[in-house]
């Protein structure tokens, strides 16, 4: 057991958070495929409506996998910038 005043290490560092990043991917994906679906001419056999929600679909899948291999190499360069501190009890209050 470790004597009282004795100190301890501790790794501090920032971790992105990855909702954010996912969810930026779906919104550019989005407006990707509204651009898409209102710049081409309207197939009479589609509405409006399921072509934008088919290419939001194709669009999101890769844009997911952009967004999830960002924030996993952003978190990497973030561990190396990690900082260590000694910490020491503050003692009895």
């Amino acid at each position: 057991m470790s004597s009282p005043t004795q100190g301890r290490k501790v790794t501090v560092r920032t971790a992105p958070k990855l909702l954010p990043f996912l969810i930026g991917s779906v919104m550019v994906a989005f407006t990707a495929a509204v651009i898409v679906v209102f710049n081409t001419p309207e197939d009479p056999d589609y509405s409006r409506a399921a072509s934008l929600g088919y290419i939001t679909l194709v669009l999101c899948l890769p844009a997911l996998a952009l967004s999830g291999t960002a924030w996993l190499v952003l978190d990497k360069v973030l561990r190396r910038r990690s900082t260590t501190y000694d910490i020491k009890p503050a003692g009895e209050r």
